[in-house]
């Protein structure tokens, strides 16, 4: 079902924050869109240095406004920032070497990142020069919605600032079309099944109907939720006539599918999963290219061709209501409510860029027509259906696709997976900011350190999880890893800047099939490293993975590097070697990685008294399964959703002194196993939410 958002509809300004001092409370307030953003809690005595009225506006488009602060003498202050109530903390710069690519699930505060993003105001606030901190580990919420963070900073003679940058994501990073204050794409989780690189050109109806039996019966209770049909169901010329319409080849199935869209839609309903469906924006009869007004032609009045998309649409308003609002429109009311567009990557690129070279059309023709194809799409399969535009980032899409494919086509060879682990980490700046990110389908039948790594990436960053191969190659070992990571995370990216171009786009590179050979890296080049930090109701940790698209040394890594305090203490287990590793501070040692497998480390603060550190069910070690964790008089209880019959593991890290008087398990049959530092909790599942308690004596004095 998709995710609500109730939006303002106007436009922030791109203006400066007005300042003015609240002398009753000796406060420094800065107003903006009918905001106190900034609150800044003055010292009673000294003088004081700060910018007024428009004097720190640094340049008018895009629009930046910088703010300073300065003492006399150093000062600690407590800043408070209030926003709307999609606010998120965001470090205002992108990973370097060595440092974690950070990302968020909930709200929470990261040790470092300094900034904030407003996403329905489109505002980043970032900080710099002076030794500050978060007050609580997590952005609140006002009694009014809206949220609000707090730091204590401390303040000299050397001014400390802080940047405002207005329509950050429209403006600095020239997503023209980005406008959240109208619009929100569907940020739920997304997975599912696709037939393309399992079948490509030979799917067939049967195909279709056994893979929904077959991921209905392993992963449906898990989280997958889809099943797209690709290529290979339309008829071979589009359209089928020279004096048809396009909506032809699309609405009318192919001798390979004879129930038609009414069977394969009723057929993957029936198995309680949702029907996709792929469309394309080529034109491939050259009879209905030359003969009609549809399609762009040159001087002489031969129709233009191009790479890939063939004959080029005009996407004048009477061409896409005559033959593109008809098929997604058709396909909608048949059931579909998943689709995927593909070849529009094409039709700007090379058929409507084409055009421009020609002198036939204007650039701003070009993108105003490809535009108007998004729009039409959009229109026709309805605001309920989930839109991907496909392939490529292209920024047209941007306010109108609920997810963009980053990369180019994935396969189970190493290149192709590195290309996805690559893709995944140079956009994670725009995800689930513009929509959320697809980096292809996953082919789990690659070597399974490969198929591990790319899948447990894409479940832990949130991206579009699609699987895509034939039932046969799930065996067990390979059903178990796909429901670990089921369903994908809600991740937000907690990092922006501009995008990278030093390393090679969509590029299958280091094309060494077997994927040895290379030399170890002894450190963590970008690519390589991730956080991403879970804020639950009643807990916090993270995740801290390494996905070796180089072979990684054995190293250590520094908390700091992964937005951790290093001055904590920190307990830390291996997902995939189901191993505690130990208690740590400053840094984690980590274990050596062959080229194409990766690491996941769950890092929790210790925090004195038993408390669950990992579970066996979800690579996240369990933002899924575990709905409330408790402590209250010396006994913790878990509140837990599983799948009903199956049985998962649970460690609870228990410091020393601490013992397990008794335990009792409602809706599931539950079992213990001592194991150094944890106990491993075994859950048998008997109903789908079950609640374990354990009841703990205290060490004595």
């Amino acid at each position: 079902m998709k995710l609500q958002y109730k939006l303002d509809s106007v436009e922030p300004p791109c203006g400066q924050a007005n300042h003015f001092l609240d002398e009753g409370t000796n406060q420094l307030k800065y107003e903006y869109n009918g905001l106190t953003i900034i609150s800044i809690q003055l010292p009673g005595e000294g003088n004081q240095y700060y910018r007024r009225v428009s004097d720190g506006n640094l340049q008018t488009h895009p629009f930046i406004q910088q703010l300073y602060l300065a003492f006399d003498e150093p000062q600690t202050v407590r800043v408070r920032f209030e926003l709307s109530r999609d606010a998120i903390n965001m470090r205002p710069r992108r990973a370097g070497d060595g440092e974690a690519i950070l990302g968020q699930s909930g709200r929470p505060t990261l040790y470092g990142a300094n900034g904030l993003y407003d996403v329905l105001l489109d505002l980043l606030i970032d900080w710099h020069g002076a030794e500050w901190q978060w007050v609580h580990d997590r952005i609140q919420t006002t009694e009014d919605g809206n949220s609000f963070a707090e730091i204590d900073v401390r303040v000299g003679t050397t001014p400390w600032v802080i940047n405002l940058r207005m329509q950050y994501y429209r403006k600095h990073l020239n997503f023209t079309y980005h406008k959240p204050w109208e619009w929100r794409p569907d940020l739920k989780p997304v997975a599912g099944w696709c037939s393309w690189e399992a079948y490509r050109f030979d799917i067939r109806e049967e195909h279709v109907i056994d893979a929904a039996r077959f991921v209905s019966e392993h992963f449906k209770a898990y989280g997958l939720e889809y099943v797209q049909l690709d290529d290979g169901y339309q008829l071979p010329l589009v359209p089928p006539e020279a004096t048809g319409i396009v909506a032809d080849a699309w609405l009318t199935t192919n001798e390979k599918f004879p129930s038609g869209h009414a069977g394969l839609v009723s057929g993957i309903k029936a198995y309680g999963l949702q029907p996709g469906i792929w469309t394309n924006a080529v034109v491939t009869n050259p009879d209905f290219a030359s003969s009609g007004n549809a399609c762009i032609k040159d001087a002489d009045g031969s129709p233009i061709k191009g790479k890939w998309i063939q004959y080029v649409l005009d996407c004048s308003p009477e061409t896409l209501a005559k033959h593109v609002a008809p098929y997604y429109r058709g396909l909608r009311d048949a059931g579909y409510t998943y689709f995927k567009t593909d070849a529009i990557r094409h039709l700007i690129f090379d058929g409507l860029h084409e055009a421009v070279r020609a002198g036939l059309i204007t650039n701003d023709e070009a993108q105003a027509k490809f535009r108007a194809f998004l729009e039409c799409a959009k229109e026709h399969i309805g605001e309920d259906a989930y839109l991907l535009s496909c392939w490529g980032v292209l920024s047209e899409a941007v306010g109108l696709a609920d997810a963009c494919r980053v990369a180019t086509d994935s396969s189970p060879s190493w290149p192709a997976i590195r290309m996805q682990l690559v893709e995944t980490a140079r956009w994670f700046h725009t995800h689930r900011i513009l929509y959320l990110n697809d980096p292809d389908h996953v082919c789990v039948r690659a070597p399974l350190e490969w198929a591990k790594s790319v899948i447990s990436l894409v479940s832990l960053t949130g991206g579009l999880l699609m699987i895509s191969d034939k039932p046969e190659h799930y065996n067990d070992e390979r059903i178990s890893m796909i429901q670990r990571n089921l369903p994908p995370l809600q991740t937000v990216t907690a990092e922006t800047g501009a995008l990278d171009l030093i390393m090679p786009a969509f590029a299958w590179t280091n094309a060494k099939e077997n994927a040895d050979d290379l030399d170890k890296m002894d450190q963590h080049p970008f690519t390589t490293l991730w956080a991403i930090h879970i804020q639950t109701d009643d807990r916090n940790w993270c995740v801290a993975s390494r996905f070796a698209t180089e072979a990684l040394q054995a190293s250590s890594v520094e908390m700091e590097k992964l937005g951790l305090d290093p001055d904590r203490e920190y307990a830390v287990f291996d997902f995939w070697q189901k191993q505690y590793l130990g208690r740590y501070t400053v840094s984690i040692p980590c274990r050596e990685l062959e080229v194409g497998s990766c690491q996941l480390l769950a890092v929790r603060p210790v925090i004195g008294r038993p408390m669950l550190m990992a579970s066996s069910r979800h690579v996240s070690m369990d933002a899924v399964s575990v709905k409330a964790e408790q402590w209250l008089n010396d006994e913790l209880t878990l509140k837990l959703k599983g799948v009903s019959g199956t049985a998962e593991d649970y460690w609870v890290y228990v410091p020393n002194g601490f013992v397990v008087a008794d335990q009792s398990a409602a809706g599931a049959r539950s079992q213990i196993t001592p194991e150094g530092e944890t106990l491993r909790l075994t859950v048998h599942f008997d109903e789908e939410e079950v609640q374990v308690k354990l009841a703990f004596t205290e060490p004595t004095a």
